[in-house]
């Protein structure tokens, strides 16, 4: 078999994102897994390209990413559609609303569509009407790094001057992060041991759109400025180190497709506290304490960072609901659907 990933439209700034990650854990993956077939990547259209399987692995509503072709069978991917679920918080303009309709009247005619959550998936049915059966949830998995040393850590932590205690987050700072939610609680806090860590390439950026500025503001704002640490993008086998040595992760957010930081976080052994919306209970399950974003995170944060007991308790609990989710898991269950797709068309 040979799948082509057809990567033409994701810009630079995606490929730095989830679905970077996920489109080359997955390639990897199913490469490892399946050594008898071939998966490549393309950056042209896929009008004339020969494979069996043709995945778009990104799907905007808002740019035209897919091209269609009657000869080889097509799958997409579609992470989320926060921008249409929240629309207010996602204005377009006249360009993007033709482009959604273009989008959807193709997406409709794919062979299959992929979605990692359930949550997702009842938003693909409910904004595009697709129907059920041609939507498979294939969760994603967690950041592939190793444990760094012992030896290692120290000078890892001493390189990002981290100090011992500090609440973490990891992300981008889209509206449906809730980031300015997030420090705003960091400031309700008593304590003031604790720091704030918020990693992520735009931080290093500092793009001039509104909500960065926003993020400055909160910031600035706060009484803890001071307290409160921006970082850049941080290499795979540091970010562990991060998680590992951090007091808690936060995850705020308005709403999720999938939540990729959580699952990572727990995996390096980090407790976790976050929003109940859109997919995180997905993923969390029973292995992390839920707020409601809205009215009670601050709260919620205390009580966790003044018992050391549920701290560890959370550690051992999401370390074991960490396993549940693997690239390798991801990789099959796609390739299941490539067999399943092509012997439809058969």
């Amino acid at each position: 078999m040979k799948v082509v990933f057809s990567l033409k439209q994701m810009n630079s700034a995606s490929s730095t994102r989830g679905i970077g990650v996920y489109t080359r854990e997955l390639m990897s993956a199913l490469q490892k897994q399946f050594h008898r077939d071939k998966i490549v990547s393309a950056l042209a259209k896929t009008k004339n390209i020969k494979a069996d399987i043709i995945h778009y692995p990104y799907f905007d509503p808002f740019f035209l990413t897919l091209h269609l072709t009657k000869k080889v069978p097509i799958i997409v991917t579609i992470h989320d559609l926060i921008p249409l679920r929240f629309a207010s918080h996602f204005p377009v303009g006249l360009r993007g609303r033709i482009s959604w309709q273009i989008q959807k009247f193709l997406v409709k005619r794919v062979d299959h569509i992929i979605t990692d959550s359930n949550s997702s998936k009842q938003d693909i049915m409910q904004f595009i009407g697709i129907t059920e059966q041609k939507i498979s949830v294939i969760p994603l998995g967690p950041n592939k790094s190793e444990k760094v040393p012992a030896r290692m850590t120290s000078k890892i932590l001493s390189s990002y001057k981290l100090p011992e205690k500090y609440i973490l987050y990891v992300g981008d700072i889209n509206w449906n992060k809730n980031l300015v939610g997030l420090i705003d609680s960091f400031a309700q806090i008593k304590d003031n041991s604790f720091h704030l860590v918020l990693v992520g390439k735009v931080f290093a950026d500092k793009p001039n759109i509104p909500e960065y500025h926003a993020i400055e503001t909160a910031i600035n704002q706060s009484n803890k400025s001071a307290q409160i640490i921006c970082l850049g993008f941080i290499p795979s086998h540091h970010l562990s180190v991060i998680y590992s040595k951090a007091m808690l992760y936060v995850q705020p957010s308005w709403y999720e497709g999938f939540g990729l930081p959580i699952l990572e976080a727990m995996k390096f052994g980090c407790p976790v506290a976050t929003s109940d919306r859109g997919s995180l209970p997905e993923i969390g399950g029973n292995a992390v304490v839920y707020f409601d974003p809205k009215t009670n995170m601050t709260s919620v944060i205390e009580k966790l960072l003044k018992s050391p007991e549920k701290l560890a308790e959370l550690r051992v609990l999401g370390l074991k609901q960490a396993e549940l989710f693997t690239w390798e898991n991801t990789a099959i269950l796609t390739h299941k659907l490539y067999e399943k797709v092509l012997a439809t068309r058969i």
